[in-house]
């Protein structure tokens, strides 16, 4: 009797010993941790899939089927010229094109469109066809801005130069980075229309228009807030991460040989050996990385710039250290590791040069928007002012931070013009000296000599 007591006894502490340490697993496991993290970011109002943060846009309001129409315009109008000849985009080319930036002009008047579908996660890390003809708009509207000047009509030629700043700002519908990355550089294609590349000529850069056509520019210059843009471009990826892990574990649950997936993600001669236990919990770990970066990133972010460089730096440093924490086995043609995280260390490299590139997009918009302030002075006191801080609050709220040291602009007084400029990259102020490759030497600088 005795022993049938003990033996049950055994049994029962197994049993419960067992249920513990499934408890202890299921409360632990990286999927459960991944669904508590989801909860919370839920609760704190922050969108945690693409629907949440790019919902329907009703149809009074939508202008995707006239921007549909345009571009499907553009693209009989491409069909008539070579390659190499569209890309001058000359005389011929902007009237073939009319038809095509009227129906665009139509669209913009809307207030939101959207184009691309990101959630097709296969197509979504290219260049969508669709910014491409937005990038091709930009350059039409460009060349006619020239053409416009050329003609002597100055506000019209700044018109096609507000389109642009306007059409960089539609794109704020397209919440996530790629969509950020060709918003940024519809941006500098206004940008540089209207003064140039250094040492190059823009529409202003030797030529006046009204104060009417400047207070329009201007006014749609600094309506397009770079910082709001850019967090919900990471809200965006943050919350297609989500979707995009969440299609890979249940593609695990359909598939017989879940080694085929991994084929397909990472690559055909390698392989984790954490994967093949659990690819449910394995996928799970990489997005746990993955919305861990985006918190400390995206608070990063908030604050603005001029970023903490240090900090991103050793942000991404410590993330790849996390990623790589396993090891690996080179075995000839086959490489076998334990616990390393390649999705979300390839998306972790992708942020690195992010912040200084955002950094680039903030100066560009402050030394521009202060230029055209300048000219409008000008304009209406028939003097450039003595400082910046006499084009408060008239022409701009307060005087700009240079994005790159914290510091106001700097700004010269010319015999014949001005100068303003940021440091730029090297955050080192080198008197306004004017280079190509600001970005990482000099000084970026606009001159105007007018």
């Amino acid at each position: 009797m005795r022993r049938w007591v003990l033996v049950i006894g055994i049994f029962a502490v197994f049993i419960i010993a067992t249920a513990l340490v499934a408890y202890n697993a299921r409360k632990n496991s990286p999927v459960r941790k991944v669904q508590e993290e989801i909860a919370r970011l839920k609760r704190e109002g922050e969108p945690t899939s693409w629907q949440e943060i790019a919902p329907p846009i009703p149809k009074h309001l939508d202008g995707t089927p006239l921007l549909l129409k345009a571009i499907e315009q553009l693209g009989a109008a491409e069909q008539k010229f070579p390659p190499n000849v569209w890309v001058t985009y000359n005389a011929q080319v902007l009237e073939a094109a009319r038809p095509a930036l009227k129906t665009f002009r139509q669209a913009l008047a809307y207030p939101h469109w959207r184009v691309v579908d990101p959630t097709n996660f296969f197509t979504r890390f290219g260049l969508q066809p669709a910014f491409r003809h937005l990038r091709g708009f930009a350059r039409l509207l460009s060349a006619e801005a020239l053409q416009r000047k050329r003609k002597g009509d100055m506000d019209e030629a700044l018109e096609s130069c507000q389109t642009i700043l306007k059409l960089c700002r539609h794109m704020d519908d397209e919440p996530y980075l790629i969509a950020f990355l060709v918003q940024k550089a519809i941006f500098s294609i206004g940008v540089v229309t209207l003064f140039g590349k250094p040492l190059g000529k823009g529409v202003l850069s030797d030529a006046d228009a009204s104060a009417t056509a400047y207070r329009a520019v201007l006014a749609e210059l600094r309506a397009w807030d770079i910082d709001r843009a850019f967090v919900r471009a990471l809200k965006g990826e943050r919350a297609l991460t989500n979707e995009m892990y969440e299609w890979l574990r249940s593609e695990t649950q359909k598939l017989r040989n879940p080694f085929s997936l991994w084929q397909t993600v990472v690559g055909e001669k390698s392989v984790d050996l954490m994967f093949l236990l659990s690819p449910k919990n394995w996928f799970a770990e990489n997005q746990l990385l993955m919305l861990e970066f985006f918190r400390q990133l995206i608070l990063i972010a908030q604050k603005g710039v001029p970023y903490d460089r240090q900090q991103v730096r050793q942000l991404i440093a410590e993330f790849k250290r996390k990623c790589r924490k396993g090891w690996t086995v080179n075995l000839g043609k086959w490489e076998i590791s334990w616990g390393r995280y390649p999705l979300a260390e390839v998306s972790i490299d992708t942020y690195d040069p992010l912040l200084d590139r955002v950094t680039d997009t903030h100066a560009l918009q402050r030394v521009t928007m202060t230029a055209l302030a300048l000219r409008l002075y000008r304009k209406e006191n028939g003097r450039y002012p003595e400082n910046l801080q006499q084009l408060v609050p008239k022409y701009l709220p307060s005087v700009p931070i240079d994005p790159y040291d914290g510091k106001p602009l700097r700004y010269r007084k010319l015999q014949k013009g001005f100068k303003v400029w940021s440091v730029g990259g090297n955050r080192k102020d080198d008197g306004g000296v004017k280079v190509r490759d600001w970005q990482r030497k000099c000084d970026l600088v606009l001159e105007s000599k007018i």
